[in-house]
């Protein structure tokens, strides 16, 4: 019977490690204009030329707080955080 339970719990661990949802790695790179990285540029820098070349690049972002950073960032991974219409902070 033990076997069985090790076996089940071996089973499981392997079947979830496989089903875990893939990592998402975002770099925020505050005051960098889109056109540093134009073609011309990324010749000369290799490691940006391979993380553009392997993810999206966005060219342009509209701000919720253009002069604020934090609640930009914050917004991009939870979405907005101010309500227009009732002008409130949720």
């Amino acid at each position: 019977m033990a076997k069985h339970v090790v076996c089940l719990l071996l089973a499981l661990t392997l079947v979830r490690s496989s089903l875990a949802q893939t990592k998402l790695l975002l770099f925020l790179l505050d005051g960098f204009r889109h056109d540093y990285i134009s073609e011309e540029a990324l010749e000369s820098l290799p490691g940006f030329r391979e993380i553009v070349s392997r993810g999206v690049k966005v060219d342009y972002l509209t701000p919720d707080f253009p002069s604020l950073s934090y609640p930009n960032y914050y917004t991009l991974m939870t979405e907005n955080s101010w309500n227009y219409s009732k002008q409130l902070k949720f």
